[in-house]
């Protein structure tokens, strides 16, 4: 048995303060679940724990449009609590669009409406409605984008479009592709046709120690290479109440971060909770993370780069 390094509460607050945490789920969106936390709760205890923006992910449609309702709720009891003399700064709230079924799949119209409500930072290709997850749960069908050769669907690239010309406004907002549940066939694909016609796209691979979408070590080094951000969950990598049959690779999520922070440094690696969950509050997630990784021996400088500054920087203005 070894504990790891020992962690103090104070030092997971202190590099909990700032945090960005680009990918969350909250109710009453992200799919019915009983005792799933809700998105106005969770964006409170963000706040009182002084983290700087959450972007919530809906797997039924776009949830930008609740970050814009909150976010006003939270800038009123503000300045109710301000009356108060009780210090209260808001959580940045901001959310996007996930490309399943409910929203017609690869649909470039729905990418559009969502870029036009504002604070959309995420596109993200199909979760579960991904041909990828469909096979691997023996179902026939789902949705694909591309022929996983190397060919990419007329509407992906139309969705890619948007979003690079979106990137080129005037006001620094930027809007990333995070590639969700598709195969890692597709993910390279996506990542070749961006790289070749030089478009201004940042790209995330969705928690990618899940079973669902595992990457290998040399993988993990070619999408980087490829100018990916590759996202290390919380919920994927460490245990948490009511995970019932969630698969956590504990050993191989540590060894590879850690083989890829040697590597080739931080600098395109995030951290995400993928909170939201019943059983599974973001707060108690992300500072379970935080710990273990301190825990493990990962320096609070390339923490705060991965829970900070390389969320920054594909957010763009927030």
């Amino acid at each position: 048995f070894n504990p790891g390094i020992p962690v103090s509460k104070e030092k997971v607050s202190e590099l909990i303060k700032g945090g960005i945490d680009i990918h969350l789920h909250g109710a009453p969106s992200s799919g019915w679940l009983p005792g799933r936390p809700t998105l106005v709760e969770t964006a409170i205890v963000a706040s009182e724990m002084q983290m700087k923006a959450l972007v919530f992910k809906d797997l039924n449609g776009k949830v930008n449009n609740c970050a814009i309702i909150i976010q006003d709720m939270l800038e009123r009891l503000a300045a109710e609590k301000a009356k108060q003399g009780i210090a209260f700064t808001p959580v940045k709230l901001f959310g996007g669009i996930v490309l399943n079924y409910p929203v017609g799949g690869i649909n470039p119209a729905a990418v559009k409406s969502a870029l036009e409500y504002g604070r959309c930072k995420m596109v993200w290709l199909p979760s579960s409605d991904a041909a990828h997850q469909y096979r691997l749960g023996g179902r026939s069908g789902g949705i694909s984008v591309s022929d996983g050769k190397g060919t990419l669907t007329k509407e992906m690239i139309q969705v890619l479009e948007l979003i690079a010309d979106y990137n080129q406004n005037s006001n620094g907002d930027r809007t990333c592709l995070s590639c969700s549940h598709v195969s890692n066939a597709e993910k390279f694909d996506v990542l070749h046709y961006i790289r070749k016609h030089d478009m201004d796209i940042d790209v995330c691979i969705d928690h990618c120690t899940q079973e669902l979408t595992l990457v290998t070590l040399e993988e993990a080094k070619e999408m980087i290479d490829l100018g990916a951000y590759l996202e290390f969950a919380s919920a994927s990598c460490v245990p948490w109440p009511g995970m019932q049959d969630w698969v956590i690779a504990f050993d191989y999520s540590f060894r590879l971060i850690k083989e890829l922070i040697r590597e080739k440094g931080p600098e395109h690696l995030i951290i995400i909770s993928d909170a939201g969950q019943p059983g599974n509050e973001h707060e108690g997630s992300i500072r379970n993370f935080i710990k273990t990784l301190l825990s493990q021996g990962i320096s609070e400088q390339d923490i705060n780069k991965m829970f900070k500054d390389n969320p920054q920087r594909i957010l763009g203005t927030i």
